[in-house]
């Protein structure tokens, strides 16, 4: 019976191959046709999606992309559930689906993912393939039966100066703030994930064809800010009378599977290797809004504080990224695939309303184009809010661009507190 169900096993990894290197979830095109785990491809960030797939080193907004880049935890504040939905392939399936749920923690320039681990059950990211029909040796239906893959993730990051600034004040220490101008953030990601091909209840010998691979990542983030008169008092004070501007520079870098591991379904000496990616990126970013003391004012006055759910007027923030395929030769080594260019741009309007765009140039993977989305949502600066995004993303360019969405909802209790006190003070 083991030759049947590996005949399953691998028309069913035939199909997915096939419906992936379509689908060419642009990281990596190229390796998928040689990578198992195909999920593991698959950028769950639909902000990131809308901007060409480049969020490497994006490291403003509340939802930075940790997938991406695990550092980019650093950046994010109180409690954040995320959902998302897609539909894959829409053109040759319509029971093609990735869906994922996370949640966050963040504080002190320190955040925590939350992915199905290490509470299970809570959260977790889910590639489901349709609905597939086993048959016997003779090509009898004998049930039906989803292949899946699922994965769960725990992730951290930590920017080092603002986290020690933070310690070394609840310490008793005051010290000058040297994270205004720039930080270095760390970051590393394990996931757990389940490939599962074939059911044991749809074989007559109860022999599943599944498999399990556990991966890591590591980031790396440096930003530069060498200007910011929004959060703080800026440094140029007639410039900070007429507008309150704040400028951003970031690089990053980050390496996804570098423990290079392998997956194994049923002969564990004919394993598959995970693609190992290696990212590059940058971005720029520059906010703009209405002078400290002007807000100070109207916050001064009952119910002043929602001049923060509009706060900053204006952003913008362009960013770049480089993808390189790692896969195993036959010599033991790794070989490096075509390089893969993503760019993009991202334009926000009082804090609410956001609009994006970006390309994709990966022509060996044949995903090359042009991706748009938007953005709405409500901030009280980083204390309590929501947002839904959309996206629409090329795939092959043989087939329809696929589109997705995503929402957000976070909450920090000590910013809401301090806002809820400071609203009772002035009333």
């Amino acid at each position: 019976m083991v030759p049947m169900i590996r005949n399953i096993c691998r028309a069913v990894t035939a199909t997915v191959t096939f419906l992936l290197l379509l689908l060419a979830p642009t990281n990596h095109a190229y390796a998928q046709a040689e990578s198992g785990a195909q999920s593991l491809l698959i950028d769950p960030s639909v902000r990131a999606s809308a901007m060409g797939r480049s969020s490497n080193a994006v490291f403003w907004g509340y939802d930075t992309n940790d997938w991406s880049n695990p550092s980019l935890l650093a950046y994010r504040n109180g409690v954040t559930y995320e959902w998302g939905r897609t539909q894959l392939v829409p053109d040759l399936a319509d029971d093609v689906f990735f869906t994922t749920k996370r949640l966050t923690l963040g504080a002190w320039g320190a955040g925590l993912l939350i992915a199905g681990r290490p509470v299970d059950g809570l959260g977790g990211l889910k590639l489901d393939y349709g609905e597939s029909i086993a048959t016997d040796v003779d090509g009898n239906p004998i049930g039906t039966f989803h292949a899946t893959e699922d994965t769960q993730a725990i992730a951290a990051g930590v920017n080092v100066i603002e986290f020690a600034e933070h310690a070394l004040k609840a310490g008793g220490r005051e010290i000058p703030s040297l994270s205004r101008f720039g930080d270095v953030a760390v970051g590393w990601s394990e996931k757990r994930t389940h490939v599962s091909l074939a059911p044991a209840d749809v074989t007559s010998s109860g022999i599943a064809g599944e498999g399990f691979v556990t991966t890591h990542d590591s980031g790396v983030l440096v930003r530069l800010t060498p200007y910011d008169g929004i959060d703080r008092a800026g440094l140029l004070p007639g410039l900070d009378r007429v507008l309150g501007a704040r400028l951003d520079g970031s690089y990053g870098g980050s390496t996804q599977n570098y423990n290079n591991a392998t997956i194994a379904y049923l002969d564990f000496d004919q394993a598959d290797p995970i693609a190992r990616i290696q990212i590059k990126g940058w971005a720029a970013h520059a906010a703009f809004d209405a002078p400290r003391s002007k807000k100070d004012n109207l916050r001064s006055r009952r119910l002043g504080w929602l001049i923060d759910i509009v706060s900053p007027l204006v952003s913008a923030g362009i960013t770049g990224s480089r993808d390189i395929p790692l896969l195993p030769s036959a010599s033991g080594g790794l070989v490096a695939g075509e390089r893969i260019e993503h760019s993009g741009w991202e334009v926000t309007i009082a804090n609410i309303y956001s609009f994006r765009g970006g390309k994709i140039d990966d022509p060996r993977g044949t995903v090359q184009g042009h991706t748009r989305g938007w953005g709405i949502g409500l901030h009280l600066k980083d204390a309590v809010g929501f947002s839904f995004d959309r996206a629409t993303v090329p795939q092959s360019i043989y087939l329809v661009p696929v589109h997705r969405k995503a929402l957000a909802f976070y909450f920090n209790p000590v910013r809401a507190w301090e806002y809820f006190r400071g609203g009772r003070t002035r009333a």
